[in-house]
C-alpha cells in the first residue's frame, strides 16, 4: 500500500476536488486535507464566512467545505458559487458533492452530485465491502437505481459486475463529468490481497469512462493506482 493519497489521486496545488459516491467520502476528504498540509481549515457553509476564510487561508491554505446540518442525518449542500469564489484564494478545495447515508454503493439521483464549475477533479468513491452483500438498503443508497443500472433484482448478491455497472451507468456519474476536469474512482476498503486483486479487476473495466482508478483505505489514508 502506498504511503498516501495525494500522489495516487494526482491531487496538487490549485485543485478543486469534488468527491461523490458512497463508502467513505467524508473520511477520504479529511485524510486528503491532512496530507495536503498540517492544519486544514473546516468552513461551515452558513451565513457569510468571508472574514473567517480569509484569516484561515492565510494560516493554512487548505479549505474543506461542509454544508449546514438541516437534520441529524443530512447536510445541506454548499452553493457551487461559493466554492468557485473560494477556489481563487485556496491552495486546495475539497467538496463533498453528494450523500449516501453511510452506505457502500450508490448511483446518483437527477439532482446530484453538485459539481462546481471550478472543479478540476471529480473522485467517485465506492467501498468494496459491498462485495458479496445483498443488493439491499443496508448496503446500497438509491437501491432502485443501482438495481436498474446493474440489471439485478433487489436482494441479489453484489458482485464485481454490479459495482462496474453502477459506476459506469451512462445516466449516472459519467453523465455528470465536467468538461476539462479529470474523473477518477477511489475503491475504498481495499486493504488486503484479495480485495486489491478485486480492485484491479474492477479498475480495468472502469477506464474509460474514468481516466484512472485508485484503490486503498480512506481510514488509513493510503492508496495505490490500479489502472
Amino acid at each position: 500500500m502506498s504511503g498516501g493519497l495525494l500522489g495516487p489521486l494526482r491531487i496538487g496545488r490549485g485543485d478543486v476536488v469534488a468527491v461523490a459516491g458512497a463508502g467513505g467520502k467524508t473520511t477520504l476528504i479529511y485524510r486528503i486535507a491532512a496530507q495536503a498540509q498540517t492544519g486544514p481549515v473546516v468552513v461551515e457553509a452558513e451565513g457569510d464566512p468571508e472574514p473567517g476564510i480569509e484569516q484561515a487561508l492565510l494560516r493554512g491554505g487548505v479549505a474543506t467545505l461542509i454544508g449546514r446540518r438541516v437534520r441529524a442525518d443530512k447536510l445541506e449542500g454548499v452553493p457551487p458559487e461559493r466554492v468557485d469564489a473560494l477556489s481563487r484564494r485556496a491552495d486546495l478545495v475539497l467538496v463533498e458533492a453528494d450523500g449516501a447515508r453511510g452506505r457502500s454503493l450508490k448511483t446518483p439521483a437527477a439532482h446530484e452530485p453538485v459539481v462546481p464549475g471550478s472543479t478540476t477533479l471529480l473522485v467517485v468513491v465506492a467501498a468494496l465491502d459491498a462485495l458479496g452483500q445483498p443488493l439491499a438498503e443496508s448496503h446500497v443508497h438509491r437501491i432502485d437505481r443501482v438495481a436498474a443500472a446493474a440489471g439485478r433484482e433487489p436482494r441479489s448478491p453484489i458482485d464485481e459486475d454490479v459495482i462496474v455497472a453502477t459506476l459506469c451507468d451512462p445516466t449516472g456519474y459519467p453523465s455528470r463529468f465536467r468538461a476539462g476536469a479529470r474523473a477518477a474512482v477511489f475503491l475504498n476498503k481495499a486493504e488486503d490481497g484479495p480485495m486489491l486483486e478485486a480492485a484491479a479487476r474492477i479498475a480495468r473495466r472502469l477506464v474509460p469512462p474514468y481516466q484512472y482508478v485508485v484503490a486503498g483505505s480512506a481510514r488509513a489514508g493510503s492508496g495505490r493506482a490500479v489502472s
